[in-house]
């Protein structure tokens, strides 16, 4: 705890890193001047102040300004997009012209960074300052929906899940920073573009640089915004009465008798909540109709050309849905920091210093609320039993329940039964809380030398890091008793004459510490960098580096460790042509000694087609770059875990001799040993096009790919008689291969007064499995050449009707069944249904995924809108919710359940109190297309002008309105859009402000 207090405090200082002290000068000047670009175009919003007095001043929408300070003194101009300056303030001053940093747009990548231009391909860019005041998110994940092709979902690049997310170059999580703390997003997505990050980079790498401070440019900016969510969907289950009914129901489907008479039904339906509980747990009784948040951060960067500073601090916090006794009181708070400084040590010798911390509280009732809503019966008990009916004669059953210590809102005691002796309501009001507290501290140091004295063009540079990840439940945790009351009816009225009291009530004041997990990841990496231009037509690049990380975890034997040496060796002639080629040495401790090293080659090329003379006369092509890359990236993720290449014996089970008396514990085989067992190949070819087209009108990304994951481990049982089953090794033997495109495409346009800005993404992935190793009786239940996400069931054939066609059709052999029952397709004509009748029947992820964000400005008001989408897979209807058999809780599905009145409508199978495995099993029955459209964000915001604010200490005011989350469009979206078992989804309203400085 004492380093993240000493980091909050560093932190906090440089949020008030102190500039250079001001003097007074006798002899001042006042500057009455403008700001343009080369065009002459005004540049409003620039910053200017000097380094002899404390004014700053900010130009109107004119590019104007005024200001005094002290005469030759240095003058600093800066705004966003240019370049800054720094000017004599002497007289004659009148106009400053800025060149703007479009060709210095540097792109952050692996260990370096490069101009735009000569940008390898497979690679897209975020700038989040450039939209997160239309599109504001907290999240980086929300940040990048919807906004980058060939990003399916926020770890899943190309179809391939676990990317790996480095923040400044280390690995870390998304769940440590915040959107508005991002400077970049580079989402690196071809093989040669994660090359140098070595073995747990194979999946591809989100790249998130954080902001600093620029020289000469101090800023200053705090947000605020709070808001409410509202529940989409709740899930529908059925009230007592009808759940008793049905449940007859079921048991005359089963030959059994009713459990509940016609009087008993009735009474549920009509008679007295507290005796006849009909219990709703999704009800305003137990529930808000909406959940709050808030969300504050305060932003601080500046500094000079000798030490620059950025800081962030924020504050997060939002509540529950539950409303009743420690539901209250629940709620998640979040609170972080982050500085860094930049430092020149001298003219050669620069170092960063970056320190993060994030401080998470939640607190939670000692209930799982949400799981018992959904299973606990409508009629079971009464979670609470007023007093005030319990008979005045009845003095035993007055006196236990006036002596119990829990009693609630002055007028109930607990309900329960013995076998029932908790309930959820009784848990939020007396069972205690539980706090869940998570730190995360991390510490960033650089060291940078220029080496031009050793060699023009050579630096070195040093990047160490330790970060601490502290978690652990504090909670207090309290037993109480339950009572079942003894219910009559005398005159009409229902009263108690009788309560029995199971448990004890115990509040022992202690509390407890569990759930304790640390982890901690500690790095580092050096490398020479080289970067010389002949002539400014031969341009060189090289990187020879060695980077190291060790992420332990507590109760984990084995740290997870990544090391790598890495060469980068680049060439391009005049920015026309560019050849790169980017390796790397990966080591591995999950592989036997002689197998733990590899080679990772990778090559890209690059042709900036535009700058040929067959493109030179056409003028609507203003940029044209086509990029190829291939290449094999040794890894070792998908080795699922250590020692898979050891004969591992296990001591489980017994052995006796022939004549013994007794029996002798055995050491039993689990797997053969593998000396060769090697890394997992990426093997990859990508090809892509950018361009811009019609005076910037169109700009285009897209990037072909085609790539194979070959050498993936499993145990090949088809090779081996079934008596070695424990004596089979792990080889690198199946393959997946993934193919597929990805756009992206913007189209900006001027309409009289409005700007308008769209942007369309897409991606198309598409999986198989190249190598399985399989022994299936039926080829058409083999996985290879088969989506690797593929989905095998049952393919359904309606209902049975009657007996006289079960007779006839093909024997099912998962229990006897009956009329209504779901009936099968015999796929392979053997007369009898069973798992060899298991096919291809859908794919779980959908291979096609887009967005859509359109933003619109008229003067000061600007309207954004967001809409993602996906097509082409499938999800399964598997939860109790929707598999109804047993005593489980009746969900408003069962209505359409198959009956002899409705066996023409039916979209439900009879109802059953038994288990019924022939009806809930895998099948296109239950299978339900995910196709969607999702409208995900509608954001107006309205900046004041800037006129308003030119002789204010303010920069720049907004205000916005935002939804997120708003409405799914898909033929099931009821299905998708519920929550079963889990607090529900919500859609979200914010009102915010933005303030700078």
């Amino acid at each position: 705890m004492k380093y993240i207090k000493l980091s909050v405090l560093l932190c906090a200082m440089i949020s008030f890193f102190p500039a250079e002290l001001w003097g007074q000068d006798a002899d001042e000047i006042t500057l009455e001047s403008m700001v343009t670009d080369h065009e002459d175009n005004p540049v409003a919003n620039a910053v200017i102040f000097g380094d002899g007095s404390n004014v700053i001043r900010y130009t109107d929408l004119f590019g104007r300004f005024t200001i005094t300070v002290p005469v030759n003194s240095t003058l600093f101009v800066s705004a966003d997009g240019f370049i800054s300056r720094e000017l004599i303030a002497e007289a004659g001053l009148e106009k400053i012209i800025l060149e703007r940093d479009s060709i210095g747009q540097m792109v952050n990548i692996a260990y370096t960074k490069v101009e735009k231009r000569d940008l390898p391909g497979a690679i897209s860019i975020l700038n989040p300052g450039e939209y997160i005041n239309e599109d504001y998110s907290f999240s980086v994940t929300d940040g990048m929906t919807g906004r980058v092709g060939g990003l399916l979902w926020s770890d899943n690049i190309w179809g391939m899940e676990d990317a790996l997310v480095m923040i400044d170059g280390i690995p870390r999580n998304f769940g440590d920073i915040r959107l508005d703390e991002v400077e970049q997003i580079t989402i690196l997505k071809g093989v040669n573009a994660v090359a140098l990050y070595g073995s747990h980079a194979a999946k591809g790498v989100i790249l998130i640089t954080t902001k600093r401070g620029e020289a000469n440019n101090r800023k200053v900016s705090v947000r605020a915004s709070t808001g409410l969510a509202t529940p989409k969907l709740f899930p529908e289950y059925l009230g007592s009465a009808e759940y008793m009914t049905l449940y007859n129901e079921a048991r005359n489907n089963d030959g059994l008798q009713p459990l509940y008479d016609d009087k008993t039904i009735n009474n549920y339906r009509n008679g007295n909540r507290f005796r006849y509980p009909d219990i709703d747990y999704y009800t305003t009784e137990y529930l808000n109709k909406y959940v709050y948040n808030n969300d504050v951060s305060a932003e601080f960067s500046g500094g000079n050309k000798d030490a620059r500073f950025y800081s962030n601090l924020g504050w997060t916090n939002n509540s529950t849905l539950l409303n009743i006794g420690e539901g209250k009181n629940e709620g998640d708070n979040r609170f972080n920091v982050r500085g860094n400084v930049d430092l020149n040590i001298n003219d050669f010798i620069s170092s960063t210093i970056d320190v993060s911390a994030v401080l998470s509280n939640s607190r939670r009732g000692l209930v799982d609320y949400w799981n018992s809503a959904a299973t606990l019966l409508p009629n079971k008990y009464a979670p609470l039993i007023p007093i005030d009916m319990i008979a005045p004669d009845s003095v035993d059953a007055l006196l236990l329940a006036e002596n119990s210590k829990n009693i609630i809102d002055g007028q109930y005691i607990l309900g329960g039964t013995q076998e029932n002796m908790t309930n959820p309501v009784a848990d939020l009001y007396v069972g205690g809380y539980n706090r869940y507290i998570s730190r995360v501290l991390q510490v960033t140091n650089g060291i940078n030398i220029d080496l031009n004295r050793l060699l023009k063009g050579l630096s070195f540079h040093t990047r160490f890091n330790a970060d601490y990840y502290n978690s652990y439940n504090q909670s207090i945790n309290n037993e109480y008793s339950v009572y079942t009351p003894t219910w009559d009816s005398i005159s009409d009225s229902e009263i108690i004459t009788g309560i029995e009291k199971y448990g004890n009530d115990a509040r022992p004041g202690t509390q407890n510490i569990a759930g304790t997990a640390q982890t901690r990841n500690l790095g580092f990496s050096m490398q020479f960098n080289y970067l010389r231009s002949l002539n400014e037509i031969h341009n060189l690049s090289a990187i020879l580096l060695a980077s190291g990380t060790s992420i332990t975890r507590s109760r984990v034997y084995q740290p997870s460790t990544n090391t790598n040496l890495g060469l980068q060796l680049g060439y391009n002639y005049d920015h026309r042509y560019w050849v790169d080629f980017s390796g790397a040495l990966v080591n591995s401790t999950k592989l036997p000694e002689g197998n733990r090293s590899a080679f990772s080659p990778t090559i890209s090329l690059g042709w900036l087609m535009s700058s040929e003379d067959f493109l030179a006369g056409a003028s609507s092509v203003d940029h044209l770059k086509l990029n190829a890359s291939a290449g094999i990236v040794n890894t070792d993720l998908d080795i699922q875990d250590y020692y898979l290449y050891e004969n591992i014996y296990t001591s489980q089970g017994w052995f006796s001799w022939y004549d013994a008396a007794y029996s002798n514990q055995a050491a039993t085989s689990m797997q053969g040993a593998n000396p060769d067992l090697s890394f997992v190949k990426r093997k990859e070819f990508n090809v892509g096009i950018e361009g811009a087209f019609f005076k910037r009108l169109i700009c285009l990304q897209t990037t072909f790919f085609l790539l194979r994951m070959d050498g993936l481990p499993t145990q090949r049982f088809s090779q081996y008689p079934n008596y070695f089953s424990t004596l089979v090794p792990y080889t690198n033997y199946n393959s997946n291969q993934y193919t597929g495109v990805d756009v992206m495409l913007n189209i900006n346009k001027k309409a009289g007064e409005i700007d308008l800005n769209l942007g369309i993404n897409a991606t198309y992935a598409s999986s198989k499995a190249i190598k399985r190793d399989e022994l299936y009786t039926d080829d058409y239940q083999n996985r290879t050449g088969r989506p690797v996400d593929a989905i095998f069931g049952l393919v359904s054939d309606g209902f049975f009707m009657d007996e006289t066609e079960i007779t006839s059709h093909p024997k099912q052999a998962f229990g006897e069944v009956q009329p209504g029952d779901i009936k099968y397709t015999d796929q392979n004509g053997d007369n009898i249904i069973d798992e060899r009748d298991e096919v291809e029947i859908g794919r779980w992820i959908d291979p096609f995924h887009y967005g859509l964000n359109l933003s619109a400005t008229y003067k000061n008001i600007t309207i954004f809108m967001l809409g993602t989408g996906s097509t082409g897979g499938n999800g399964m209807k598997t939860s109790d919710y929707y598999w109804v058999d047993g005593d489980n809780k009746y969900s408003e599905v069962v209505l359409d359940r198959w009956t002899e009145a409705t066996r023409n409508t039916a979209t439900f199978p009879r109802l059953s109190s038994q288990q019924n495995s022939n009806n809930f099993r895998y099948s296109d029955f239950w299978m339900y297309k995910s196709n969607r459209f999702n409208l995900s964000k509608v954001q107006i915001t309205y900046n004041l002008p800037s006129g308003i604010l030119s002789k204010t200490f303010v920069r720049a005011l907004d205000v916005y309105a935002m939804g997120s989350n708003l409405f799914t469009f898909s033929k099931n979206k009821d299905i998708m859009d519920l929550n079963i078992a889990d607090a529900p989804r919500f859609r979200y309203y914010n009102l915010g402000i933005r303030i700078s400085f």
